[in-house]
Parts: structure tokens; sequence; C-alpha cells
């Protein structure tokens, strides 16, 4: 604000006491309900986050195709040199 004065804090900006710890509509950050809901995201996140094992496998296909992809390449040469070793030896 535009002003030399001191300003007051609004809403939510206030803090009653000005204790370090946490504080909201379930309790202090050490209540039950804080560990239940914690334990609860690691239960969710293990059961079903499934981002690392879609990666996994995304890697395994990516190295999969790459090693088809360089023997199909290492077989067509093989193929373009056998035709012309042909080509040369019947001219």
């Amino acid at each position: 604000m535009s002003g030399g004065g001191t300003e007051t804090p609004v809403g939510c900006e206030a803090t009653p006491g000005g204790g370090d710890k946490k504080k909201d509509s379930l309790g202090t950050a050490s209540s039950p309900a804080h560990l239940i809901i914690k334990d609860l995201g690691e239960i969710h996140s293990r059961l079903l986050d499934h981002r690392p094992v879609i990666q996994g496998e995304t890697r395994y296909f990516v190295k999969e195709f790459e090693c088809k992809q360089l023997l199909t390449q290492s077989v067509d040469s093989n193929r373009g040199s056998r035709n012309e070793r042909r080509f040369l030896m019947t001219i």
C-alpha cells in the first residue's frame, strides 16, 4: 500500500500467538489425523501411481525396438552386399 503507516495483516495473514507449529482445521502437525492422512497418501501412491512401472516398460520397449532395428539394418546391408557380389560375378 502507499503511505508511511503500519499495515495490519488481513484475514489469513494474521498469526495469532506467533507459534512455530503449523495448525489447520485438523489440528497440530503431529495429530493422529495428520498421520492417517500421511499414511493414506503413501498407500495411494504405492497402489495407484503406475508411473515407475510404465517408465520401466517404456524403456524396455525402446531398448528392444532399437536392438531389432539394428539387427534389421545389418541384415539389409548384408543382403545389399551379397547382391552386389552376385552382380559383379555375373559381369
